[in-house]
């Protein structure tokens, strides 16, 4: 009775520090985003350049959060303590840190396109993309990141969803989620597919990152189904 004891202690603590490490790791993926950059303003023209990035910083911080808390949701709902549900969050945290530094990038130059078409003037600071061949390289590492997060999480769900006996409601909102990811790998897959055969024009270098407009109506749609779904059971 003492061993199992100790047995349910050790893969509770075990749990606990790998939701720490997985926080933590997120934490510090934000940390990488911060707007001043490494260096702490000394000047007022030094805190104007790091107030510029603060759009970009929004938008990054967002997605970060949003991937972390769709792993929250998932542990505090549908946990499985096995080898391949550690496994699939390990391989969330990896691509989270790789993934920090395409968004980072690519919201920054978007918001520098934005500011010097309205502004005629470059925003101090942008990064700079001197070519269709950068842009390019740039949506697919962009995309790859996204497609393996969105795989993680839908692989979470999809685990869960054959190994766990859940309530009808927990079932249709698990079901909800991996349709959602599912379908957000498949947004980037197109992407990245759109990156790789676009020509090497500036006429068509919006066309990729347009793609994940896509990815509105489908989380309209999946709620839909959603709501009638548990109407249906009701």
């Amino acid at each position: 009775m003492s061993e199992q004891h100790d047995a349910t202690q050790g893969g509770r603590v075990e749990v606990h520090r790998l939701d720490g490490f997985i926080d933590a790791a997120f934490a510090f993926a934000v940390s990488v985003l911060a707007i001043a950059g490494a260096e702490v303003p000394r000047s007022l023209h030094d805190l104007l350049l790091a107030l510029d990035r603060i759009p970009a910083f929004a938008c990054s911080f967002a997605m970060l959060m949003f991937f972390w808390h769709q792993q929250v949701r998932w542990r505090d709902r549908f946990r499985l303590h096995d080898a391949s549900s550690m496994l699939l969050s390990l391989m969330l945290v990896f691509f989270a840190l790789i993934f920090v530094y395409p968004l980072n990038l690519l919201f920054q130059a978007m918001f520098g396109a934005f500011y010097a078409l309205f502004a005629q003037q470059e925003l101090p600071g942008a990064p700079t993309i001197d070519s269709v061949r950068d842009v390019k390289a740039l949506y697919i590492c962009y995309a790859l990141a996204y497609a393996c997060m969105a795989g993680c999480l839908a692989g979470l769900y999809r685990h869960s969803l054959r190994k766990l006996h859940m309530a009808h409601a927990d079932r249709i909102d698990a079901r909800k989620v991996f349709y959602l990811q599912a379908c957000a790998v498949g947004v980037a897959s197109l992407s990245l597919f759109a990156a790789l055969a676009i020509p090497a024009t500036p006429a068509w270098t919006w066309l990729p990152g347009c793609l994940y407009i896509l990815l509105t109506p489908m989380h309209w749609l999946a709620k839909r189904w959603a709501k009638q779904a548990q109407t249906r059971a009701a």
